[in-house]
């Protein structure tokens, strides 16, 4: 059994086993052996802390996290929004943050439109940082250095990058090129004790998650889906959800997110199904040609006859009164 020597005021040596030891002076004597190295008795008796998170839940201190999502879903909004809530120590959709300095670059959208979102916003951003870059290669020497400088002069504890695919040389579907940024952005966790934030695009199948190598999937510690709804009348409205969060409880259903007029996501009523919202209009139309369901914004031209044929084949919909013409029932 390992056992510890000390020393007492006489000078006097005795040989203390580790669990006779109290916890509030086990770190003065718990020492590594290397750089991080310990035996295993002493690693056991350390008093570590739980895991601390930025966002509960979501990410964690010195961890990472994604949000991937459809063009057009919001995910920018939300980052900026989300820099604001850690910034400033304020919940993020009722999730609880803890305040922390934030650097925010962008490799999408100019200085100009992005100055133009934030004004936008009527919103004071405590602590946040925030620059564009549109040469920031993380996968290349030039780039890790020119993020490295950053960091140093801002000394962020959140980093977040949107959208990560725009920061990369290599061929993100390249399981080796993404091998090479992940081991990038591991280094920036241990040097500087931050934690990753990555707003990332989803493929054609959005049903495959975020698009590229599944390299990154296995590295976050969270997996986060948006998803754009159908807007009405010019509305923004998405869902959000945590597919994998390696340090809490499963999330079973999705934030279902509305955009408000200071450009913020809130948490919304449950959005109403398609094919539920689209009965609903036909019922109250009595007759109607297709494209009426077309023109009223609610769905694709494509969408839209996919439900003819499920009504039809129900047995919901049948002819109407004139050639072209539909009624609900039959």
């Amino acid at each position: 059994m390992e056992k510890l020597a000390i020393i007492d005021e006489k000078g006097e040596v005795s040989l203390v086993d580790y669990s006779e030891l109290d916890s509030e002076f086990f770190p003065d004597f718990c020492k590594p052996v290397g750089a991080f190295s310990y035996s295993m008795q002493s690693f056991m008796k350390l008093p570590l802390a739980e895991v601390p998170f930025y966002i509960h839940g979501w990410l964690p201190k010195m961890g990472k996290a994604e949000i991937f999502g459809s063009a057009k879903a919001g995910k920018s909004f939300l980052a900026v929004q989300l820099a604001r809530c850690i910034g400033a120590g304020e919940p993020f959709l009722g999730i609880p943050t803890s305040k922390g300095r934030v650097l925010y670059i962008q490799f999408e959208l100019g200085p100009k439109v992005l100055q133009g979102r934030l004004i936008a916003t009527g919103q004071a951003y405590e602590d946040v940082y925030v620059g564009t870059s549109f040469s920031m290669m993380l996968d290349r020497a030039e780039g890790q250095d020119a993020l490295r400088r950053e960091i140093e002069a801002v000394q962020p504890e959140v980093l977040i990058l949107d959208p990560l695919y725009k920061a990369m040389a290599g061929d993100e579907n390249e399981s080796s090129d993404m091998k090479v940024v992940c081991n990038f952005l591991d280094t920036l966790i241990e040097d500087y004790k931050l934690s990753i934030l990555l707003l990332h695009h989803t493929g054609k199948d959005t049903t495959r998650g975020g698009r590229g190598s599944s390299v990154l999937e296995g590295w976050v510690d969270s997996y986060i889906r948006m998803v754009k709804v159908v807007a009405e009348k010019g509305v923004v409205k998405a869902k959000l959800k945590p597919l994998l969060t390696r340090h809490a409880p499963p999330v079973d259903e999705d934030l279902m997110l509305v955009l408000n007029e200071n450009f913020e996501f809130v948490v919304g009523e449950k959005a109403t199904p398609l094919r539920e919202k689209i009965a609903t209009f036909l019922q109250e139309m009595g007759e109607f040609h297709w494209q009426d369901v077309i023109d009223a914004g609610l769905c694709s031209r494509k969408t839209a006859y996919e439900l003819k044929k499920v009504f039809e084949e129900a047995g919901l919909v049948t002819a109407g009164s004139e050639r072209g013409l539909y009624k609900w029932g039959a």
